[in-house]
């Protein structure tokens, strides 16, 4: 749809709605840069999620190989027991940090960085589109 320039019929006017596609394109802008630091965020969450999945993995090869060991005691093994059980709920709680930014959620969140990316594009050309009308209207 083309803007219709026309209704601005002053250069008031026209500063009015340039004041204000400002101040929107600002509040887009920002969203932009919100964004951009949730991804930034994600990646450092899920490179710190993949480091710690490898640890508790490797923590519960260990208690797992412990178990198997002839000749524990019934404490030992209750001790083990429990400490693997709350190894594999980190596992599991892990898992599911790791996975929060994909499929639909991570979908869902491109599709809002193309909202805003087009949004800030329409912003801009009406910008434009004012400003070179504006020397047009009487002063």
């Amino acid at each position: 749809m083309a803007l219709d320039l026309t209704k601005l019929t002053t250069r008031a006017e026209c500063d009015e709605a340039l004041e204000s596609l400002e101040a929107e394109l600002d509040t887009y802008q920002h969203r932009d840069d919100s964004l951009d630091y949730a991804d930034r965020q994600a990646g450092r969450t899920s490179t710190s999620v993949t480091a710690q999945l490898a640890g508790v993995n490797a923590e519960i090869a260990g208690l797992e190989a412990m178990l198997a060991v002839p000749g524990l005691t019934a404490a030992q093994q209750r001790t083990t027991s429990g400490k693997l059980r709350r190894a594999n709920d980190r596992k599991d709680n892990l898992t599911e940090r790791g996975q929060a930014r994909t499929g639909a959620v991570a979908f869902l969140a491109d599709v809002d960085t193309e909202q805003v990316n087009a949004q800030v594009t329409v912003l801009t050309n009406a910008q434009t589109l004012v400003t070179a009308h504006k020397p047009t209207l009487p002063a």
